[in-house]
């Protein structure tokens, strides 16, 4: 569920696919601390994070000649860069970045990722003491700022030229921050590095002079004056505007570990100097980094001769995950129909004797087998030379996986007769294709250098054929599973209180008595915390449909997290749908229907939803408030190709509002997915508040990343920088579209290299 407060954004952890409560966060946009300082509790949740990013960091082995290949620094603003100057270069494609940049009265945090190979975006969160006059005392207050950055090369570095890049600071934020930027880059000899570039904003507040763009336009001359505001709109009337200024850099290798950095910056610190006589003695800022290990850079630097600090950054990438190679069992050997020799016995598996077993025999060695490999047998069938399975995977991440694991069991157990292998993935019971895998290409490839992209060829991949299994339900149905299992529910970077968090127990089940029909809940039960001692309310003038959540963790600490029936169905070829009624959310009960039309091998699908959705009491139990809606989006899904995914919804939402919501995703073959997202509705910026309109980013980490072993579950980040009650969408579980798209392609030809392990 994707919930938060008009106090910030959140941090959910559940099962890839589901949703369940989420965890609480808090970005200020300007505002005062109203306890003590923040600087040592935020100092503290981000020496926390790096010790977890570094946990994940230190295990990727790269080696020193992949760390100088790819060494490329991050500023104080954890973009590319030196110290306090851009550099015009990109990370490696996909690498991820968290930096912490620290100096008297200022803590920055960013989150950066190099989204393609050409473009780096950040998220920078920052607390300050020295921007506003009114905040001077050190113990009575700091101003918070969030803001986007984005940079974009233009021409990559080659022999005799340099790369160059173009950039934004503050890309939606207050301003306070706001600089753009052209720069470039040359690497001499692998030790030296030179940058060089014209800056506007704060980047050409020292040494300025008339802005070249003045004689496109004589409207780039000046740069409209900045307002604060609430924040959170794209100034565009105020990028490459008012004087321009020079600035440099220069960066010595002295060896693997050591790094020497002097640079020019053109930032004059007007906002300082003016707020509270900041003491900016010279331009000139030098230090040094120095990096223990791959993906980890600490930097001790000069400023303005007049202050120390320091910077640390790590740095990991999806595409290189912790352990190499997976840690699962492996799988059994491929029987062989003709003079195999392979101790079937040996991999738990039947002998060869067994083939010749009644069908019910047959189907109750194929289930026990499938087992296993936690994968559930939901019906078979032979059908002359030809075995119809029908089957849900409950163990393995990557969908190819699982079709591997169910041909090697069936080429053990089937007789030798049976020529292919027609597979059925269901999911809550709904078929979703059908893969035909010929049992000859399963024997002939097993050992072929070139197995992958052969075996995959020759599979083919169909919409779901009818289950007609005439023991599909009275075998396999009802079904019943339970879990008890804890969760930790962090909030951060409230100013009355940077760190709360919740700890306890889920405890939940599900019963499916029929095919497609799934009754299922989640109570959490709070053992220990402090998110109940949130005192900031809502100050929104629209329905508080998202804003009042803060009264629920004092409320309902421990809550029904849903309660619910649904049920998934295929109306027609191509056609999925979904039925859900209950306790919804956290926030929400009612219902709701979802209609979705995605042929197994398009880029395109089109989905319908509608809602009718009541608010819940705080106390979170079963009672209702007064505040009902009805809320639903029209939703187009495109897959832009190479692992790039665009979505669009469009309708209406909780507070009665009508607009839309574009998402830009990018998934990795390994599941580990990062993607940004932005709602304009009919909503003013004023009547919304701060913010202006709810935007963010998120990310998805399969726990097979993370540990090597496959899993079906993972963790989900989503970072607003404020949520309040506009353009906020109902949190329905199990849309169609994330639980059916694995098992078409393009996602099984991504992962298709799964299918021999």
């Amino acid at each position: 569920m994707n919930e938060t407060n008009a106090n910030g954004p959140k941090l959910q952890v559940r099962n890839l696919g589901m949703d369940s409560a989420g965890n609480l966060f808090r970005f200020g946009g300007h505002q005062k601390a109203a306890r003590m300082s923040v600087f040592p509790k935020v100092a503290s949740v981000a020496v926390g994070i790096c010790v977890l990013y570094s946990g994940v960091t230190v295990a990727q082995e790269r080696t020193v000649a992949e760390q100088r290949a790819m060494k490329s620094g991050l500023s104080f603003y954890g973009m590319p860069g030196v110290i306090d100057t851009p550099s015009a270069e990109m990370l490696p494609d996909g690498e991820a970045t968290f930096t912490v940049s620290m100096y008297p009265d200022r803590l920055r945090t960013t989150l950066g990722f190099q989204f393609t190979p050409w473009l780096y975006v950040s998220y920078q969160y920052t607390a300050a003491k020295d921007l506003f006059e009114n905040e001077r005392e050190f113990y009575g207050g700091a101003y918070y700022d969030r803001s986007f950055g984005v940079a974009l090369r233009l021409l990559e570095e080659k022999q005799w030229t340099p790369s160059v890049v173009v950039g934004i600071n503050d890309l939606v934020g207050t301003g306070v921050f706001a600089s753009e930027y052209i720069v470039a880059t040359k690497n001499i000899q692998d030790r030296f590095k030179l940058s060089a570039g014209v800056g506007w904003g704060r980047l050409g507040s020292y040494g300025s002079f008339k802005n070249p763009l003045s004689f496109i336009d004589s409207r780039f001359e000046t740069r409209p004056e900045t307002d604060f505001g609430e924040g959170g709109t794209f100034s565009a009337s105020e990028w490459f505007r008012g004087p321009a200024a020079l600035f440099g850099s220069a960066e010595w290798a002295i060896n693997d570990k050591w790094t020497a950095l002097i640079e020019y910056s053109s930032d004059a610190y007007d906002q300082e100097v003016e707020a509270v006589g900041f003491d900016r003695a010279t331009p000139i800022n030098f230090g040094l980094n120095y990096s223990p290990r791959p993906g980890i850079d600490i930097g001790l630097y000069s400023l303005y001769g007049s202050k120390i600090g320091i910077n640390a950054s790590f740095t990991t990438n999806p595409k290189a995950p912790p352990f190499r190679g997976g840690r699962e069992v492996a799988p059994p050997p491929i029987s062989p129909r003709a003079g195999g020799t392979v101790d079937l016995a040996a991999w738990g598996l039947p002998s060869e004797q067994l083939r010749a077993s009644d069908p019910v025999a047959l189907k109750e060695t194929v289930s026990e087998a499938f087992k296993k490999e936690k994968l559930r047998l939901e019906g078979m069938e032979i059908v002359g030379d030809e075995v119809h399975v029908a089957f849900t995977n409950n163990g393995f991440d990557a969908q190819p996986q699982a079709l591997g694991r169910a041909s090697r069991i069936l080429a053990a157990i089937i007789p030798s007769e049976v020529d292919t292998f027609v597979l059925k993935p269901l999911v809550f019971g709904m078929p979703t294709s059908t893969i035909r895998i010929s049992r000859n290409d399963l024997e002939e490839l097993e050992f072929d250098p070139d197995r992958v992209w052969k075996s995959y060829v020759r599979a083919e991949v169909n919409d779901a054929e009818e289950l007609s299994f005439a023991s599909f339900i009275s075998d396999s149905y009802p079904q019943f599973s339970g879990f008890i299992r804890p969760y930790f529910a962090p909030s951060f970077f409230d100013p009355d209180q940077p760190v709360r968090a919740d700890i306890g127990l889920d405890i939940g089940g599900s019963y499916r008595p029929l095919p497609g029909l799934v009754l299922s809940g989640v109570y959490r039960q709070k053992l220990l915390g402090d998110r109940d001692t949130v005192t900031r309310m809502s100050d929104s003038v629209l329905p508080h449909v998202r804003s009042d959540l803060a009264l629920y963790d004092v409320n309902s600490s421990s809550y029904l997290s849903h309660l619910t029936a649904e049920y998934f169905f295929r109306p027609g070829e191509n056609l999925y749908a979904r039925g859900t009624v209950g306790i919804l959310e956290r926030m929400y009960g009612g219902a709701s229907a979802e209609l979705l039309w995605k042929p197994v091998d398009g880029p395109l699908a089109l989905g319908g939803e509608i809602n009718y959705a009541v608010q819940r009491d705080f106390d979170g139990g079963f009672g209702f408030q007064d505040y009902d809606v009805v809320t639903g989006h029209l939703s187009a899904y495109y897959d832009l190709g190479k692992g790039y995914f665009g979505q669009v919804d469009a309708g209406r939402y909780l507070a009665g509002d009508y607009g839309a919501t574009f998402t830009l995703s990018r998934e990795f073959a390994n599941g580990v997915r990062v993607g940004a997202f932005a709602t304009q509705t009919d909503v003013s910026y004023e009547d919304f508040g701060e913010g202006s309109f709810d935007k963010g980013f998120f990310f998805e980490v399969p726990f097979s990343w993370l540990g090597g072993v496959p899993s079906r579950r993972g963790f989900t980040q989503v970072i607003r920088p404020i949520l309040r009650d506009g353009g906020a969408r109902l949190s329905v579980r199990n849309r169609l579209y994330e639980n059916v798209r694995d098992f078409h392609d393009p996602e099984l030809r991504n992962r298709w290299s799964r299918y021999w392990r």
